[in-house]
Formats: C-alpha cells, structure tokens, sequence
C-alpha cells in the first residue's frame, strides 16, 4: 500500500489542472452552401484576428485569486508569452437593493483593486502584460461577451468551485469553442 501512496505523490501537481485550448474559428459549411456572404466574411475577419492577434489568457474571479489560480495563470502566460485579461466580476451586490446595493458595490472594486495590485505586481516581475477589467453581473455572461469582444482569448482560467480529491484544488478551464456560454 505504501508503494501506491509513493506513486500518488509522484504525480504532476498540476494534473487537477485541465486545460484546453480553444478551437479557431472556422466557417460555416451552411453560411458558404447558403451564399452568406456578410457572415462568412465576418467569420474570416474572426480567423484572421485569431490567428495574427496576441494570445490572451482570461483570468476570472470574484474580486480575488486563489494563490493555486495566480501561480498557474501567470506560469502558464510566461510560459506561452501571453497577456492576462484579469476579469474580476460578481453578482452578489445585486441581490440588495438601495444603499446597500451601492455599498457592496463599492466594497467589491475596493477588495478586486486591492488584491490585483499583488497580482500586478507578481506579474511585472514575470514580465506578464495584465489588462484588467471588473463587471457586476453573471460570471458566465462577462466571459461569454468579453470573449466574443476579444478574438485573442484562447484560454479561460476560472476558480475552482469545489475541492478535488485528497483535498487538490482544481481550477475548471473552459474551452470557449464547445463551452456553453
């Protein structure tokens, strides 16, 4: 049993970790066969942005990263010599209403500026490009508009929902070509 338990610990550490990268755009067999000409030249605008454009990584969170989230995502644009889009976007301070609302607000881009200055400043170290953007509003939405915006963005890295097994975070990366934004 012991020798199970050594070859566990052997494992990549960031195995939990899936990425995949998003498919490039193609055109539609239906918008060619049909003589669509506005929406297949508005594809091959999207191919060629695609494909002469800087890679980007889209780096969501709630108003902070993870340490596990942060190593990753700025290991994984140096290693690819990539830019960060570092979007930090919520909906909880919609659920009040009033003063309240504009407080929780105002609380949610204090703590995201704060704790993106730490992320900045890791990243200036790596010589990491970060652009940041904060929203109020669904996590799913922000990511799907803001990648449908930016041909660029190949990788989404989003915080982990749950604790993998034996307690190894894991942080979902989602392919925007199959994903269901």
């Amino acid at each position: 049993m012991a020798f199970l338990d050594w070859l566990r610990a052997k494992k990549n550490k960031d195995h939990d970790v899936k990425v995949v990268k998003v498919k490039e755009e193609s055109i539609g067999i239906g918008e060619m066969a049909a003589g669509h000409p506005t929406g297949a030249a508005a594809a091959i605008k999207r191919m060629m942005d695609q494909k002469n454009g800087p890679t980007k990584i889209l780096v969501v969170g709630d108003g902070c990263y993870s340490n596990k989230l942060s190593d990753y995502s700025l290991k994984m644009a140096q290693r690819l010599d990539c830019a960060i889009v570092a979007l930090n976007v919520s909906d909880a301070p919609l659920q009040f209403t009033g003063e309240k609302k504009e407080a929780e607000i105002a609380l949610f881009y204090e703590k995201a500026e704060k704790n993106l200055e730490k992320y900045i400043e890791r990243a200036d170290s790596m010589a990491v490009d970060v652009v940041h953007i904060m929203e109020i509003g669904d996590q799913e939405k922000a990511i799907s508009e803001l990648s449908a915006k930016d041909p660029g963005i190949r990788y989404v890295l989003t915080e982990p929902e749950h604790q993998g097994e034996e307690g190894r975070v894991q942080i979902p990366v989602f392919d925007l070509a199959c994903s269901r934004l």
